[in-house]
């Protein structure tokens, strides 16, 4: 059975480098990275050889703050250095989109080599901001039919799980306090009275 070993984190950022998983809110204007790891844990264990992710985001909460999104460079963080052929992607963070961010080695042709041999190994690592103040999804798409196996499999032919999902949580919000009557609200509100009091007395009868 060909089965995928996926993990998906989120990591704070420590002055530009990945540090501790987050296991806790976020605040508005604060960096973190997303991190997606993945693995051939199998007995038989050879590794993979090609992948395609793709993310979507509230565009409103979170923005990609990459430096460079070049998927090009075998130095990019976006995807593996050992996975040099067919690397694409496209971020859109006006829409909260990342697709068709992969790319592939072919090791009998000596083109890259695998990765996650018994082993979970990073397969894309981004860079994002929180601009909002609300909590919002952030959801990672796995193109199983293009994640494929040294052995020629591909991780559609057996159960995997293709979509996963974690949280950019923020703190809950605090209600405004209610605002304490305005002093001039006061002042008017003893002005009305003292009119209507010399009304009054206006109207009163003379004594005979």
């Amino acid at each position: 059975m060909t089965t995928l070993t996926t993990q998906f984190n989120l990591r704070t950022d420590n002055n530009g480098t990945p540090g501790t998983i987050i296991n806790s809110p976020l605040n508005t204007g604060e960096n973190f990275f997303v991190e997606v790891l993945m693995g051939d844990i199998r007995d038989n264990a050879v590794g993979i050889t090609s992948s395609n992710i793709a993310f979507s985001f509230d565009a409103y909460q979170v923005q990609n703050i990459n430096s460079s999104f070049d998927i090009t460079s075998l130095s990019s963080p976006l995807l593996p250095s050992s996975f040099p052929f067919g690397r694409t992607g496209n971020l859109d963070n006006n829409n909260g989109t990342i697709t068709n961010l992969g790319a592939g080695s072919i090791p009998s042709f000596g083109v890259g080599s695998p990765i996650g041999i018994n082993q979970l190994d990073r397969f894309s690592l981004l860079h994002f901001q929180v601009i909002g103040t609300k909590t919002s999804p952030l959801i990672l798409n796995i193109d199983l039919s293009q994640t494929s196996f040294a052995d020629g499999t591909f991780a559609n032919e057996s159960p995997n799980e293709g979509q996963l999902t974690q949280l950019v949580e923020l703190p809950s919000s605090v209600s405004p306090p209610i605002p304490e009557p305005s002093v001039n609200i006061g002042l008017l509100v003893i002005g009305c009275l003292a009119f209507i009091k010399l009304i009054s007395s206006r109207k009163k009868p003379k004594s005979s």
